[in-house]
């Protein structure tokens, strides 16, 4: 588990006092924002993470009743809560607060040059786990899903911008494997000594791409994101001076200097067999939790009983067929059921209900449950006389329902049915 010093410094010489403590500050910060890293990730560990888990959320909550903040959400799938920027200032004040005792107890020691080749080491290996989860998340097509039904009927102006990010990056499986492969890429090349640097320059082209997606799209990663973009250049830090005399002054530059901070080659050896059984431990556990989320609900998962957009031909609503008025908030019409057991009603009027769909094939019956707010969930009895017509009938509430639909030929939407062209001799452009 070597670590890459770049025209280090004598290890006798001695830092100067801004870089000593710019270097304990980034050693506790670093450190207390990683962990359990990497202990999360390994076997057997779920207990010792979710006490830790826990003793941050008790921490948060304490510090933010005191300063009278709300924090709504626990951690969740937005990085950017107020729980995240609470938790934030409170590892920013431990990170001060440590480095100023540490400052005074250990002012004499002229340098850091081994523990500073440890957390080369650390960081390295902490940037290897995120990019190559992040990276088979796209390889394999798990984060980007190709558009659902829904989002094919949904209006372009009533997407937030993330959905739209999210939409325009599952349409195309060769691009998700174009972005996940380059965070592959740097994955693999964070892990030896003579690659670091060039890994960590693949990470920040990768990193300054998603950072600005996640800023001006306003996905809710972006404090992670900016994490990672700065942990490589933390990692790229030695090597600036190097890389702007080759790259944009055109000087010569001296090989770098490669060593271990290790003293003995046992326990050298020893290293690498840690190494060897942690990244590969990582591979195979992230490829296979990767490959099971894609058998589940990734693009080519399997689908529900209903699936498909369903165009309202009948609606009858008390006994009494409602007609099809563009301003009626009652009548239905279009629903769709998606791939991860979810159904979108759309209204006359153009508004939109979400619903938890169950379908119970053996007793023929559909169970709506809105998504929005709590409500007795709707049971209804449905029917197919063929494959492309639905009826639902039931009640909803006081009332009596009953549906007569028919499915959308899915192939009518351009999106789904053109692909690529070698020749244009106009741009198709709607």
């Amino acid at each position: 588990m070597g670590s890459v010093t770049s025209a280090p410094s004598p290890a006798g010489a001695r830092w100067g006092l801004g870089r000593r403590i710019a270097f304990r500050l980034a050693f506790v910060y670093l450190l207390v924002y990683c962990l359990p890293f990497p202990l999360d990730l390994l076997p057997g560990s779920d207990t010792l993470t979710e006490k830790y888990e826990v003793l941050w959320q008790d921490l948060v909550y304490q510090v933010a009743a005191r300063f009278d903040v709300d924090v709504p959400m626990l951690p969740n799938g937005s990085g950017d809560t107020t729980f995240n920027y609470v938790q934030l200032l409170i590892q920013a004040v431990i990170t001060v607060a440590v480095t100023l005792v540490w400052s005074v107890l250990d002012r004499r020691r002229p340098g850091y040059v081994t523990l500073h080749a440890g957390l080369r080491v650390y960081v390295r290996y902490m940037l290897f786990a995120a990019m190559l989860s992040y990276g088979l998340a796209k390889v394999l097509k798990t984060q980007f899903l190709f558009p659902s039904l829904e989002r094919l009927t949904q209006p372009l102006g009533e997407m937030s911008p993330m959905g739209l990010v999210w939409t325009f990056m599952g349409y195309s499986p060769g691009y998700n494997l174009f972005t996940g492969g380059a965070e592959v890429l740097g994955a693999v090349l964070l892990c030896f000594r003579r690659t670091t640097t060039l890994g960590a320059l693949v990470v920040v082209a990768v990193m300054s791409n998603v950072a600005a997606l996640n800023y001006f799209y306003d996905v809710p990663v972006k404090l992670l994101s900016t994490h990672l973009l700065l942990m490589a250049g933390f990692l790229l830090l030695p090597d600036l001076r190097r890389l702007a005399d080759f790259l944009v002054l055109n000087r010569a530059v001296a090989p770098v200097v490669l060593r271990t901070p290790f003293s003995t080659r046992q326990v050298e050896w020893g290293s690498r067999a840690v190494k060897v059984l942690f990244l590969g431990w990582c591979a195979f556990s992230m490829t296979r939790e990767k490959l099971q989320e894609r058998a589940e609900y990734g693009d080519s998962a399997p689908r529900p009983p209903l699936y498909g957009i369903y165009t309202v031909q009948s609606f009858v609503w008390d006994g009494q067929e409602l007609p099809p008025l563009i301003t009626d908030p009652v009548r239905w019409r279009e629903i769709t059921f998606g791939p991860a057991r979810g159904a979108r009603i759309r209204m006359m009027d153009d508004s939109r209900q979400n619903f938890r769909a169950m379908v119970r094939p053996e007793e023929r019956a559909l169970v709506l449950t809105r998504m929005d707010r709590a409500d007795v969930p709707k049971l209804l009895e449905y029917e197919q006389p063929d494959a492309n017509s639905l009826i639902l009938q039931g009640t909803v509430g006081e009332h009596t329902l009953h549906v007569v639909l028919e499915k959308v030929d899915e192939s009518k939407y351009l999106l789904l049915h053109r692909r690529f062209h070698w020749i244009n001799e106009v741009p198709l452009n709607r």
